[in-house]
């Protein structure tokens, strides 16, 4: 009889011993599962803030793309398309114009320097830039400016008098000045845009070539 007891205690210490050390491994188990859970969830937040980057860098990139394409689009325009010429007040909003999307530019650029650490990037980008401003930049501006003395030219020969025959002639005359004058203000420009456009196209060309392999290799999510 004591023999049972005795063994009989055993098998209780025994089985409570199991549902402790049972106990144990469950705890152990859900602690294991909690951490691992916090793990992953730290690990997609990482991925999903790397894919966020790659994407932000990626928009960036084109962003500025776009808008440093317009700008040389505008510059080498073969004349002030879209505008009445002849009209100061238009003339005016032009050449705002030029200057609003270089800006563009400017805020493009300095977006992609907060995503961009490729030192050749950014530096094939501020080369084009510069040659931008030095073969391209001051032709447009110039050539409306002088298209607007002209205009004013042409308001103050509308104000000389035909009352007798000498004088239709000196107007008749002044016309076909300005009008000669014109034609050598647009073909100066469209020369110095072309010329310009020339000197500018190796750097274009860099830029294109580097931005695109560049951008092959930031992978698409």
């Amino acid at each position: 009889m004591k023999s049972y007891i005795t063994e009989k205690g055993k098998n209780i210490a025994t089985s409570e011993d199991i549902e402790g050390l049972t106990s144990k491994v469950e705890s152990v188990k859900q602690q294991f599962l909690e951490k691992n859970a916090n793990l992953k969830a730290k690990l997609d937040l990482l991925t999903n803030l790397q894919i966020s980057h790659k994407n932000d860098k990626r928009l960036a990139l084109i962003d500025f793309h776009k808008k440093n394409k317009k700008w040389i689009g505008m510059l080498t325009e073969s004349s002030p398309l879209l505008i009445d010429d002849y009209n100061n007040s238009e003339i005016k909003v032009k050449i705002h114009l030029y200057n609003q999307v270089y800006q563009e530019v400017l805020s493009g650029e300095a977006l992609l320097e907060l995503y961009v650490k490729d030192k050749d990037l950014i530096k094939i980008i501020s080369d084009l830039k510069i040659s931008t401003l030095k073969h391209l930049a001051g032709h447009a501006p110039k050539f409306l400016i002088k298209l607007k003395h002209n205009n004013n030219e042409f308001k103050l020969y509308e104000k000389m008098p035909v009352d007798t025959l000498e004088n239709i002639e000196k107007k008749s005359k002044k016309h076909t000045g300005l009008l000669e004058k014109r034609k050598v203000i647009f073909d100066e420009y469209r020369n110095n845009m072309t010329e310009g456009l020339k000197l500018n196209m190796s750097t274009e060309g860099e830029y294109r070539k580097y931005i695109r392999e560049y951008l092959k290799n930031i992978p698409e999510e």
